[in-house]
């Protein structure tokens, strides 16, 4: 796997950490709302939550940081013209510089030809 890919991989996972955090607060603003441990059984509080939440998103970066060593491996890694998380952006880039080298060659084969 290409490390643009792992990083992207690492970025996704701290915007679905978001959308589940959001979740949860959300969902803790309804008194009623209990959320019980998997293991035990007992009720677990927002704080225990958030906490876990916490060491997640820590891991998260955490590993993030390991790919990227600290930032200093991936210097330029998405200004690549070809790097877009869009397959279809990716050809659309390739036929315009086809475009453009069709064109480079048509204006020089008119210009031998005058």
């Amino acid at each position: 796997m290409s490390l643009a890919r792992e990083i992207n991989e690492k970025l996704d996972e701290i915007i679905e950490y978001h959308k589940q955090l959001d979740a949860v607060n959300n969902d803790f603003k309804d008194p009623d709302f209990t959320i019980n441990d998997v293991h035990s059984g007992e009720k677990v509080t927002k704080e225990m939550v958030l906490n876990k939440a916490t060491e997640i998103y820590d891991q998260i970066i955490s590993d993030l940081n390991k790919l990227t060593n600290d930032g200093k491996n991936c210097i330029d890694i998405f200004s690549n013209q070809y790097y877009v998380n869009d397959m279809s952006e990716d050809r659309r880039i390739v036929e315009q510089e086809r475009e453009n080298k069709l064109k480079t060659e048509e204006a020089k084969q008119h210009g031998k030809n005058n």
